[in-house]
């Protein structure tokens, strides 16, 4: 059959194509939508996590480099092709006594080079720096006691065995030297790092383990103490003076830079893995010096390997999302395709009659849906640059980027376009294809399935979906309940069978539950019973009539209807379960960040407790920081029992009450008001660790005798006192599974400041302090946080550390391998439900246009446009309505499902819960909106046309 004569017909019967080709269309740009999304996200993450590698190669050993084999190193190194850049770094420990310090702090002293990329990072960078002069760190801990012009001195003193005979003996090597402070360097993060020796493991802010569970590290106020020198002019003459004891102490760093566009590609992670592995050779190679044991390491193939990793889940993500929508996309297809071919009857009856074999009419249906196919493909592809950006904003998320899109990705959305217009098509194709000539040639027959409906798989699907929705709603997480078994000692046959079922329902269940659920509830009670078509008629009868009408035509049509109730109770669902399985993420990990905090913002001071400063602090704080409303001190000691070791904290219970993040799911025993009221008015109570409680079956009202309190370093247990419980503090833990725990859990019970006023003479040296403070409504978190960095850093020695809540949001929020597999989710969500609206309104606006005889017939008896819409939107609204209704309540348990199982997984004081914020709310109910648009509008459009021309001909008559 000529590809010519195929064409033409594409062209002639073009509008019984534009619902399969949108169809394809909105498919395809999902499929690539979604790829281009994690193509983008996992770049922006791999971009991210390359700015924080600093140095691509560093070289260094157990044997100590003189100057000279340094630069030849260097020199080596730099003739590679792939190398654009190498330097030196030289670090070595000294003791330096400051002014009015009673004791030598120790400072790193750090020799870089005047091409050295340190000084990129440099802020107001010296031209440079002469011999025998230094710079200081300028927020390291020991930089306010030191200003421009100082001299101090640096000891640098090491030892080394001497093995003879006999005992081995130390030999020390001792270096003094003076160096004039030439100023204070202000250096960014990268610099910083690179000073540090930080090459690959500094700043990642947030480390993201999977949905909710990010691991946030502190933001450190202060760095650490650290005089950088030149290399050139005074770093080489210690190199070489300790060179010459053969000292291993001296770090000295070759580090190598090299262009990495040439040897990493984000679209070939593991070919990039075998260049670097290949380049770190040839540096290896090119370094070697009379057998000098050094090594080449290189952070960037750590790097490369967590992206890999985070690549991995974004596209396991991606099929999680996209299982339902590809599914919604095959069945709308195959939906369309069956009352399409059913309005080309006559055209296949004409066909027959001209000599077409069954074959070839088969063949060039499936060619025509290759067409679709390739071009929707394409179409799809371009589509999705353009609307990735805008749904993932629609949907609440961040697309900073310009879209990414690779070449596998173009090639597997053509491949998927193809796929899934002739999976649609094959079955109405091959029944089409078999009609006899006299039935093709009638020229309308409703298409329902002539054979005998099979109820034995959609009640196997039925059963599994329900079982998987009792599953969920009851908050059982199987795996779980295996770890639980075989921990107890459960029959070992037992343990397997219970196992790979387990595997089943978490792995497989878990993805096709709702799918099977929702099949098997539209097969069993829409299509093939007459329940639904009762319901019908009882909501549609205040309609008279047009009610009775509308019933029967839903009544003729269950296949159809039962088709438009899976595909909408589906999307609906699956929107519900995504949008507040993100939302309850969302709140999990604020929650999380409070509770690591303790407050809005945490000030960590440096042991041992003083405290008089310390309320001294706590009123400065005050009088300089507008945007506190209150603050409260925790004083931390450790305790000894008869049931074990008690961490302590010490509060004044009403400003810590006033102050500090807390949950009252925490506070057990006695609620957490009666608790701390008890505390206050009885200094020898305690709020008991949980866990050590239930260890020791202990409660309300006992008492631990003879407690002791850790009294410093040389000062042993001190103190002996006897505290009664009034309350408890924690959650349970939960049972262990075979896949382990997230645990970050913190043990810890409460007594009163008073109690530690009593004995802090006596543990003075073994206690800390930190000052909890709360910021006023709508303030500004990071710059109040900033505010008492500065305050805290003038009036405190030591290096204090200050933990703010709004840094962590901001640190998590600025991980794109976490934000990119959010952003993934909200773009399946806002393609799945457009996926839905598109699907109803394509079925409607064929169902409607099969029905155009039958729409002309009543309205030429006399009904008006407004009675012919009230029964078209009755008989289709009814569907639709219950479908939004069964795919809400499927939803909300496939979300409760979700988040208890993973608590049940979370060793953690802070637990997920349900939570559906307005903007969640409001997703919802524009999801919701859009479907009953696309129901409602097409029945609007085709009345007025069905009107229109009916006038139309009356006019002509």
């Amino acid at each position: 059959m000529p590809i010519s004569y195929v064409v033409k017909r594409l062209v002639r019967s073009w509008q019984l194509y534009v619902a399969l080709f949108l169809g394809v269309v909105l498919a395809s740009t999902f499929f690539a939508g979604v790829n281009v999304g994690a193509d983008t996200a996992a770049k922006q993450a791999l971009d991210q996590a390359l700015e924080n590698v600093p140095v691509d190669f560093y070289i260094n050993g157990w044997q100590m480099l003189s100057s000279q084999d340094a630069t030849t190193m260097l020199q080596r190194a730099s003739a590679l092709d792939e190398v654009t850049d190498a330097e030196v770094i030289s670090r070595v420990s000294g003791n330096v006594q400051l002014p009015n310090e009673p004791y030598p702090q120790t400072f790193r002293l750090v020799g870089i080079t005047s091409t050295s990329r340190v000084y990129q990072g440099w802020t107001e960078q010296p031209s440079s720096i002469p011999e025998n002069q230094t710079y200081v760190l300028a927020n390291s801990g020991s930089a306010k006691s030191l200003k421009q012009g100082d001299i101090i001195q640096v000891n640098m003193s090491m030892s080394m065995p001497v093995y003879g005979p006999g005992v081995p003996e130390q030999q020390t090597t001792t270096y003094l030297v003076n160096l004039t402070i030439a100023g204070f360097a202000k250096l960014d993060q990268t610099a910083t790092a690179l000073i540090q020796g930080s090459y690959y493991t500094y700043n990642f802010g947030v480390i993201y383990a999977g949905p909710g569970s990010p691991v946030i590290y502190p933001s450190p106020g202060y760095a650490e103490d650290l005089l950088i020198v030149d290399w050139n002019q005074t770093m080489a003459r210690f190199v070489d003076v300790f060179h010459e004891t053969g000292n291993w102490y001296f770090e000295n760093d070759i580090l190598v830079y090299i262009d990495r566009n040439k040897v990493i590609s984000i679209w070939d992670i593991p070919g990039s893995l075998n260049r670097l592995e290949i380049l770190r050779r040839k540096i290896e190679n090119q370094i070697m010096i009379g057998g000098i044991g050094l090594f080449v390491q290189s952070g960037l193939q750590s790097v490369l390997a967590y992206s890999q990793m985070t690549v991995t889940a974004m596209r396991v993500v991606f099929v999680a999302v996209s299982l339902p929508v590809f599914f919604v996309a095959w069945y709308m297809g195959s939906t369309v395709s069956d009352v399409s071919f059913n309005l080309r009857r006559r055209e296949i009856g004409l066909l027959l009659t001209k000599g077409f074999s069954r074959s070839q009419l088969f063949r060039m249906f499936l060619f025509e849906a290759l067409l679709i196919g390739i071009v929707g493909g394409i179409v799809g592809i371009l589509l999705s640059l353009g609307l990735t950006p805008v749904f993932v904003r629609a949907a609440g998320g961040e697309f900073v980027a310009a879209p990414t899109i690779g070449i596998d990705t173009m090639i597997m959305t053509t491949v998927f376009s193809i796929a899934i217009v002739i999976l649609a098509v094959f079955n109405p194709a091959r029944r089409a294809s078999n009609l006899t000539t006299v039935d093709a040639l009638r020229e309308y027959t409703l298409v329902e399935d002539v054979k005998p409906y099979r109820k034995r798989l959609p009640w196997i699907a039925f059963a599994l979906g329900t079982y998987k929705l009792i599953i969920l709603a009851l908050g059982i997480n199987l795996i779980n309940e295996v770890g639980r078994l075989a921990m107890y000692g459960g029959n070992f046959l037992l343990v397997i069978l219970v196992g790979v079922w387990a595997l089943f329902d978490v792995f497989i269940l878990t993805y096709i539950g709702p799918v099977l659920f929702f099949w098997g509830f539209t097969k069993i009670f829409v299509r093939g019973s007459l329940k639904f078509q009762e319901l019908t008629a009882r909501v549609a009868k205040f309609l008279g009539d047009l009610g009775a009408l509308a019933t029967r035509n839903v009544q003729r049509n269950p296949a159809r209807a039962a088709s438009t109730a899976f595909l909408i109770a589906l999307i609906i669902g699956y929107g519900i379960q995504i949008t507040g399985t993100l939302a309850s993420d969302q709140d999990y990990n604020t929650r999380l960040i409070y509770a690591s905090v303790g407050a809005d913002v945490r000030v960590d001071l440096p042991p041992p407790a003083n405290v008089s400063a310390t309320m001294d602090l706590v009123k400065t704080l005050h009088e300089n920081v507008t945007s506190i409303a209150s603050t409260t001190t925790e004083y931390s000691f450790y305790g000894t029992s008869s049931f074990g070791g008690l961490q302590l904290l010490a509060i004044n219970t009403t400003d810590w009450r006033n102050t500090a993040y807390y949950e009252d799911g925490w506070f057990t025993g006695n609620d957490i008001t009666k608790a701390l009221e008890q505390l206050a008015s009885n200094n020898r109570t305690i709020i008991l660790d949980r866990d050590v409680a239930e260890r020791n079956e202990l409660h309300i009202g006992d008492t631990l005798r003879g407690v002791s309190f850790e009294g410093g370093r040389f000062g042993g247990p001190v103190g002996g006192q006897d505290l009664t419980i009034v309350g408890f503090f924690g959650v349970k833990r939960p049972d262990s599974s075979i896949f382990g725990q997230t645990s970050v859990y913190t043990s810890r019970s409460y007594v009163s400041d008073e109690l530690f006023y009593d004995v802090s003479s006596l543990v003075a040296n073994a206690s800390s302090t930190r000052i909890l403070i709360k910021l006023t409504s709508g303030a500004d978190g990071i710059a109040a946080a900033d505010q008492i960095k500065e305050l805290v850093g003038t009036l405190v020695q030591g290096r204090p550390t200050v933990y703010s809540v709004s840094e962590q949001i901001q640190q998590l929020q600025a991980s794109l391998s976490y934000t990119g597999t959010l952003n993934v989710q909200r773009l399946g969500v806002a393609f799945a439900i457009l996926a839905a609206s598109v699907g109803t309104a394509l079925v409607s606006l064929v169902s409607l246009r099969e029905r155009q005889r039958e729409a002309s017939m009543m309205a030429v008896r006399g009904l008006s446009f407004k009675q012919l819409t009230i029964m078209l939107l009755t008989e289709n609204l009814a569907v639709v309505t219950f479908a939004v209704l069964l795919g809400t309540l499927a939803g909300l348990i496939l979300v409760y499902g979700n988040v208890a199982s993973s608590s049940s997984t979370i060793a953690s004081l802070v637990s997920k819960r349900l939570v559906f914020p307005v903007d969640s709310l409001l997703t919802i109910f524009a999801y919701v909106g859009l479907v009953f648009a696309s129901t409602i509008i097409p029945v609007i459009l085709m009345s007025r046309k069905y009107i229109s021309r009916l006038e139309r001909v009356v006019r002509q008559v």
